[in-house]
């Protein structure tokens, strides 16, 4: 049974809820700047992470951050399986921006992608996985507007089963929005 850490907050009605709740409230832990964790501390969370299964590199940071904790943690990890959580603003190339947000998220998908060869070419044993979301129902989301989202509860399911995937292959990049018209 895999040991799971994330970055984020359980409590907040986001991504990490949803997790949460995809595990039936056990199996995972998280840390970040709700419980006093500082996730600016790239070395700490590192040797923290070293000892799960799976790290969950979940919480944005707006000065690039997950980059930096991916690279932190991927250099401590001997074998295991990361997660990156992206946003489909990289996919597209545009849509929701405060400053920088495109930006740091096209730098996580491109390092990500530059990992995963080395599990799948290379002779590492990191799984390295990239989801990216787009529109998913949490507190934020809901108050900008009415258009469809992504259930939190689907979405945590969705991370539940990429680290659930067999280890002998690799989920390299996953990204959805929810389709805004009635099929």
């Amino acid at each position: 049974m895999s040991k799971i850490l994330v970055t984020g907050n359980p409590n907040y009605e986001g991504l990490c809820k949803g997790i949460y709740e995809a595990y039936n409230h056990n199996r995972v832990e998280f840390i970040g700047r709700w419980n006093d964790w500082d996730l600016g501390d790239f070395e700490k969370v590192a040797n923290y992470a070293k000892d799960f299964d799976v790290f969950v590199n979940s919480q944005y940071g707006p000065d690039g951050e997950q980059v930096d904790i991916l690279n932190a943690v991927y250099d401590k990890f001997e074998r295991g399986h990361i997660i990156n959580i992206s946003s489909t603003t990289s996919f597209w190339g545009d849509g929701y921006s405060p400053e920088g947000y495109l930006e740091n998220k096209t730098a996580l998908d491109k390092r990500s992608k530059e990992l995963c060869k080395n599990v799948c070419w290379g002779n590492s044993k990191i799984r390295m996985s990239n989801i990216a979301f787009g529109q998913l129902n949490s507190k934020t989301q809901k108050l900008k507007d009415d258009k469809h989202k992504i259930s939190l509860q689907q979405a945590g399911q969705l991370v539940k089963w990429v680290i659930d995937s067999p280890t002998y292959t690799n989920v390299h990049y996953i990204a959805l929005d929810p389709i805004q018209t009635d099929l």
